[in-house]
């Protein structure tokens, strides 16, 4: 090869590989950052600058649906503490970008859009617990270990892949939830202690608890009520059932002896009268500073600091 030629080939060679360094650097500043271990398929939203959010007309929007569809990246979030559906991206990827006693976990958003990453604060519940995702008080958070898991009702669960039942313990099935798999409760097959009986939820999760009020999973509701299960992260092992039977507007009155409060018939009691007037898992109190006094179920005293 001649001289010139090969000078020629030295500086074409160098002027391509020159801003390799730089265009590297681009690249990592620009691409979204994605947690190391999202499951295999998983859309998540990245972290948003503030510049960026601007740009896009939906950020921060009520969302779901007969409401505004969210653009990408965001995700149409339910967030149970306000209580409503927003437009939002990720506020974290990793741990570190949390507060002490925080982790960051991923939440399923509305419908079947990219998961959100949130901060969410370390609790005690253990495996096969029932959880809130983003709670206000920590005491319905899972421990750090544990994912929450579930569509209706959630449980602080690990992950696992649908069809591989030997990742889940005794007592677990693999269940294809959100935000991910995981090993959801069963008691169908092991039985329950005295005193308990195995109430089944959605996903096929089913626990060992004491039932308060009508058993409805058994005896069907009369009149084609809809039969309510609550099962809440502050009493573990305790349902409450429920024929719901609605009021307010657009409903009929309520019967003889209940009253409409949380727009629910429930029956009428006196604050004055004996406290175990209304049976056990139940007091005498109101929803309104102004309404009238109804038998409550006993969860009913935190659902509004979930």
């Amino acid at each position: 090869m001649r001289r010139g030629n090969w000078r020629t080939v030295v500086a074409v060679f160098a002027a391509v590989l020159l801003p390799l360094p730089v265009l590297l650097l681009l690249w990592g500043l620009l691409r979204p950052e994605m947690p190391a271990h999202a499951p295999p398929g998983v859309r998540i939203s990245p972290m948003l600058t503030q510049e960026q959010r601007s740009q896009l007309a939906t950020y921060g929007q009520r969302c779901g649906p007969e409401k505004v569809k969210c653009e990408p990246p965001l995700g149409c979030l339910f967030d149970v503490r306000f209580p409503r559906s927003t437009c939002v991206d990720s506020e974290c990827l990793t741990d570190a970008q949390c507060q002490g006693g925080e982790v960051c976990r991923s939440l399923a958003t509305w419908p079947e859009g990219p998961q959100v990453r949130r901060c969410i604060p370390i609790g005690p519940r253990q495996e096969g617990e029932a959880c809130v995702e983003l709670p206000r008080d920590k005491r319905n958070s899972c421990a750090p270990e544990w994912l929450c898991s579930g569509r209706e009702h959630a449980w602080c669960a690990r992950p696992c892949h649908p069809g591989d039942s030997q990742e889940c313990p005794e007592g677990f099935f693999c269940a294809d939830t959100v935000p991910q798999p995981a090993c959801l409760p069963t008691c169908e097959t092991r039985g329950c202690p005295s005193g308990q009986q195995c109430i089944s939820f959605e996903e096929g999760a089913s626990v060992c608890a004491q039932v308060y009020g009508p058993q409805c999973q058994q005896t069907p509701c009369p009149g084609g009520l809809k039969c309510d299960v609550a099962y809440e992260p502050p009493y573990p092992g305790k349902v409450w059932m429920e024929c719901v039977e609605e009021c307010g507007e657009g409903h009929p009155p309520c019967g003889a002896g209940k009253v409409c409060d949380g727009w629910h018939c429930l029956p009428a009691c006196d604050p004055h009268g004996p406290p175990d007037a209304c049976g056990e898992g139940y007091h005498c109190n109101r929803s309104l500073e102004r309404g009238p006094f109804s038998c409550q179920p006993l969860y009913w005293n935190w659902t509004l600091g979930i």
